[in-house]
């Protein structure tokens, strides 16, 4: 499925419309530490913050929230979690 064909054809009204639908996107993509992030907007620019897995991760989940429509720039905040020493 392609990324055009998840969205509507509008792009969002408003911040708050904007939040929801990136919310919704991460949830779909199921990146390990959706849960753990939250975000915020501001003029339609996205910011980041929590968690996840891997530096990776980190910069999958601001490739794909910087893909949907209507978002106008990222600002990544988001950190690796700190795994426990096993003992």
């Amino acid at each position: 499925m392609s990324l055009t064909s998840e969205f509507e054809d509008s792009p969002p009204a408003n911040d708050a419309m904007l939040v929801q639908l990136v919310r919704g996107y991460l949830g779909r993509r199921r990146f390990g530490g959706s849960s753990r992030i939250s975000i915020s907007s501001c003029r339609f620019v996205v910011t980041l913050h929590g968690s996840v897995p891997s530096r990776e991760e980190v910069l999958a989940v601001e490739n794909a929230v910087s893909r949907v429509p209507g978002v106008r720039g990222v600002e990544n905040r988001l950190r690796v979690r700190a795994v426990p020493a096993r003992s």
